[in-house]
């Protein structure tokens, strides 16, 4: 808190004052009151005026001043009246009454518009295995029925049970960590597993696949990892046109392990290159060509982040495309596996 600030704030109660003053004087003078009685009194009545004036700007200024140190201090906002000291001028209290307040009222916002999320959350789940259960059954028919025709409706549920698979991992990385189960994975098997969801794929379109050094152990979750990889994969498989190649390797450092999924597909217009992991965004080949949602890889990014991965993607149009999901090594996943105040969980 300045002191000019003040000072102006004060100019109209200090011209009050002064006049009050002035009217005391003359009701001295009236009563014939000596000389010095009177410069006793203006003396006084100065001496008063300042000291309150002063002392209240010494109140004022503390309390703000305290109030501006915790406010740019402060992680969470919302406890900075719990933060405060009590205070003995009124605009103070006033102040600290509505921070309660309006912080309370915050916090029952927030806990109903959590509480809203999480019901959302669970019907989610719920639906999504509700839904599985007929295209179960349609999997199952189209299997004791195989001709072109079955076939054909076999891969359309095989891509709706991947969009509904999206719906539920975009739905559970909103709360992530009560889903995680990190251990020991081997990439082989991880990646394996795509590699057969989408094998039909691979053969419809005469992919070349390449896959080497995944032998390797990373600290993850299998479950999400896999989805992942799944979405990458599927992107890969998209956007490969002629003499289709997808190559799948690891590479090692002293302080992560990198598996890197490069295709010699369309690749991606620099333009659009930054922007890949933002949410919804199709680009350019996506809008034209392929009806993308922009989700993807959206998900992709932010469940690596969560995971403790990162993610990073290069592209030469018209060549390919290569992502590299990093896994760090060293002290920050051990801590992170063992870390139960996170919500991880730690299973060797």
């Amino acid at each position: 808190m300045k002191f000019i600030d003040y000072f102006k704030e004060r100019i109209p109660l200090i011209f009050v004052y002064f006049v009050v003053i002035i009217l005391i004087i003359c009701i001295l003078l009236v009563f014939r009151v000596f000389y010095t009685g009177i410069m006793m009194v203006l003396f006084l009545l100065i001496i008063l005026g300042l000291f309150m004036f002063f002392y209240r700007f010494y109140q004022k200024k503390k309390f703000y001043d305290n109030l501006y140190n915790i406010l740019n201090n402060i992680d969470n906002k919302i406890l900075i009246h719990e933060m405060m000291d009590d205070t003995c001028f009124i605009e103070g209290k006033i102040l600290l009454d509505v921070l309660r307040e309006t912080d309370k009222y915050k916090i029952e916002q927030i806990n109903k518009y959590k509480f809203i999320q999480e019901e959302f959350q669970e019907f989610m789940e719920l639906w999504v295995h509700e839904i599985k259960t007929p295209l179960s059954a349609i999997n199952l028919i189209c299997e004791n029925n195989k001709n072109k025709i079955t076939n054909s409706i076999n891969e359309e549920a095989k891509k709706i049970d991947s969009f509904i698979e999206m719906i539920l991992f975009y739905a559970r990385s909103q709360m992530p960590e009560k889903d995680y189960m990190i251990k020991k994975c081997k990439l082989s098997d991880i990646v394996n597993k795509v590699i057969v969801r989408n094998k039909n794929s691979f053969l419809e379109k005469s992919i070349c696949l390449n896959m080497h050094d995944l032998d390797v152990l990373v600290r993850t979750d299998s479950k999400w990892m896999e989805f992942i990889i799944n979405q990458i994969i599927v992107n890969s498989i998209k956007y490969v046109e002629d003499n289709p190649l997808i190559e799948i390797y690891s590479e090692s450092d002293k302080e992560s392990i990198s598996l890197i999924i490069r295709d010699n597909g369309i690749g991606i217009n620099s333009k659009d290159l930054p922007r890949v992991f933002d949410k919804g965004f199709t680009g350019e080949n996506g809008r034209s060509k392929y009806n993308s949602t922009g989700m993807g890889l959206y998900l992709v990014k932010k469940l690596c982040l969560a995971l403790g991965n990162n993610v990073l993607t290069t592209s030469t149009e018209g060549e390919g495309t290569t992502l590299k999901i990093v896994f760090p090594l060293g002290s920050f996943t051990d801590k992170m596996i063992g870390d139960e105040k996170n919500g991880f969980k730690s299973k060797e």
